[in-house]
């Protein structure tokens, strides 16, 4: 009669920011975490180390799309329809759509946000233009697209990784180029893997950035479809975006109190050795938001 049931991640007692922190320094890796509110950092580990965020990066393009529609340059009803080279691996729906698919830029974003569908990414990406989205980030030149990151992490083109890896950023763009005809990884390359695969080609952020990116942001209602960690029932108002690939892992999320607070918190983890351990870290997670839940 029961198909499945889910309590939900274990949420720590904590006494205070001070003590919801204490758990992070414990983590193998590297580790960044700040905790601020519109008033001032309440709590930070290594807040300006840039690290791997996952897919946590598409804030950014948020962030250009954001500009380029009150700039009169885009609109939020203008439509893309869906080509052969916006197709990445998932997470998503979008990689199984025919071709050809018109989609509005607000459904796409809503898609890369809430599901953080890769395929919606991409499509937006190449919308935008990469020039402009490495605009809202110090770390990433060039600024990849999902698939080019797939398909430089794939066993089957470890040449031209390693030719990324040694390039400048104008020869790693020279790269990019070439990736645009080798053919699409198979998905089975990222299932059940026992370790990381090659996490320094990734999206580089500090958790300053992100929330800097996500405070920016976070008014957009695609920004609240998925609440991640925080309860809607503790918060006015909740936006979020995570990332996750074996060995990365980031959590980031706005908050607003019933009383009109605003409060921001992003967390990283990284470790190029071993895979991360998903429910110790959402833990730790959720014990930051009950603390910051006590301030108020």
């Amino acid at each position: 009669r029961i198909t499945g049931i889910w309590f939900g991640v274990p949420e720590p007692k904590v006494s205070g920011l001070e003590d919801a922190l204490a758990g992070f320094y414990e983590l193998e890796g590297k580790v960044s975490v700040l905790v601020a509110s519109d008033q001032a950092i309440l709590a930070s580990i290594n807040p300006d180390m840039p690290l791997a965020v996952g897919s946590a990066f598409k804030l950014a393009i948020v962030a250009a799309l954001q500009d380029m529609v009150a700039q009169g340059s885009l609109s939020w009803d203008d439509v893309v329809e869906l080509e052969e080279s916006h197709i990445s691996l998932p997470t998503g729906i979008l990689q199984d759509w025919p071709v050809g698919t018109p989609l509005t830029v607000q459904s796409l974003a809503t898609l890369m946000i809430s599901i953080s569908d890769n395929t919606a990414t991409d499509a937006l990406l190449r919308l935008v233009g990469r020039d402009r989205v490495e605009m809202y980030t110090q770390f990433n030149r060039p600024f990849l697209t999902t698939l080019e990151a797939f398909t430089l992490k794939d066993p089957a083109n470890a040449d031209l990784l390693e030719e990324y890896r040694r390039g400048t950023a104008d020869e790693r763009r020279v790269v990019l180029e070439k990736l645009a005809s080798v053919p699409l990884p198979d998905l089975s390359v990222f299932t059940a893997l026992q370790k990381p695969i090659a996490i320094d080609v990734e999206w580089y952020f500090t958790v300053s950035e992100l929330a800097t990116l996500i405070g920016y942001v976070h008014q957009q209602p695609f920004m609240s479809v998925n609440p991640g960690l925080a309860n809607p029932d503790d918060w006015a108002h909740i936006a979020f975006k995570g990332g996750s690939e074996p060995g990365v892992l980031n959590l980031t999320t706005l908050v607003v109190s019933d009383a009109g607070h605003t409060y921001v918190l992003s967390a990283t983890w990284n470790n190029e050795e071993a895979l991360l351990d998903e429910a110790r870290f959402f833990s730790l997670y959720t014990g930051l938001l009950n603390a910051v839940k006590q301030l108020d």
